[in-house]
C-alpha cells in the first residue's frame, strides 16, 4: 500500500532580521524554490503545501508547481507561533477537505542544500522505524573547548575539561532544522513533544547552514556556488 505523504513548507512573510527571506533571491531564484523543486523531483509526496500566510509567497509557489488550498491563519503568522500548531492546522484543514495522510513531513523553506537522495533515506528510514525523524548535524568542534566571552575578554574557562582527551573525542549534534518527518498520529497526542522517541538523520555541516542574518546568507551563497561549479 503507497504511503500518503503530506509535506509542509512553512513559509510565512514578516520576517525580521532577513526582509523577505523565504522569497529573497539566493543564487537567481528565490530561495523556496529549492525544497520545492527537491522535493517534487523525489516523487514521495502525496501533496506539497506551502504554509503562508502571504498571497504573494502563494502566487509564487504556484509558479513552481505547488497549487495553495488555502492561507494560515493570523493568528498561526506572528513571531511567537510555532511549527506544530501549524502542522496540525494544516492537517485538520485537509482532513475536513476529505484527504488524510499517513505521514506529516516538513522541510523549512532556506533549505538549498537538500537533494532528494536525502529525502528517499529518510523516507525509507521512516517506513522502517514508524517513528518521528529530525536532521541532526554535528557540532563543528567538541563542546568542551567552549567558552564565554565578556566585553571582549574568556570567561568560565573550565581548562581541565578542555584538555581532556575523551571529551574532545565525544561527538555532539544539535537539530538541522531541515526536515522533520512524523506518522501523522503522533499530531494527535497531548504531551508529545519531538523530543521524545524520535530518531535522526544526519546532514554534514556543508549542508546545514542555519540561515538567519546576512552574513549565513551570504555565507550560504558561497558554499552552494563552490558545491555546483564542481558539476
Amino acid at each position: 500500500m503507497k504511503i500518503k505523504r503530506l509535506l509542509i513548507i512553512p513559509a510565512r512573510s514578516g520576517s525580521k532580521r532577513i526582509k523577505n527571506k523565504n522569497i529573497k533571491i539566493f543564487v537567481g531564484k528565490p530561495i523556496i524554490y529549492y525544497p520545492i523543486n527537491t522535493a517534487i523531483k523525489s516523487k514521495l509526496f502525496t501533496k506539497i503545501h506551502v504554509s503562508t500566510n502571504s498571497k504573494k509567497i502563494s502566487k509564487l509557489a504556484e509558479s513552481f508547481g505547488v497549487m495553495s488550498d488555502f492561507l494560515r491563519p493570523k493568528n498561526l503568522s506572528n513571531d511567537k507561533a510555532s511549527l506544530f500548531p501549524v502542522f496540525k492546522f494544516v492537517v485538520n484543514k485537509y482532513f475536513l477537505l476529505g484527504q488524510k495522510f499517513d505521514e506529516v513531513w516538513c522541510i523549512l523553506p532556506c533549505s538549498p542544500f537538500l537533494d532528494k537522495n536525502d529525502l528517499v533515506s529518510i523516507s525509507s528510514k521512516s517506513k522502517k522505524l514508524k517513528k518521528p525523524i529530525l536532521t541532526i548535524s554535528p557540532y563543528p568542534a567538541p563542546l568542551n573547548w567552549s567558552f564565554e566571552v565578556k566585553n571582549h575578554r574568556v570567561m568560565n574557562v573550565n581548562q581541565k575539561k578542555m584538555r581532556n582527551d575523551k571529551l574532545s573525542k565525544k561527538k555532539h549534534f544539535y537539530d538541522a532544522g531541515q526536515v522533520y518527518c512524523l506518522p501523522s498520529n503522533y499530531l494527535n497526542k497531548k504531551n508529545f513533544n519531538f523530543k521524545d522517541n524520535i530518531s535522526t538523520y544526519e546532514l554534514p555541516l556543508v549542508k546545514s547552514v542555519d540561515i538567519d542574518t546576512i552574513h549565513d546568507w551570504k555565507l550560504a551563497e558561497t558554499i552552494y556556488r563552490g558545491l555546483h561549479s564542481k558539476k
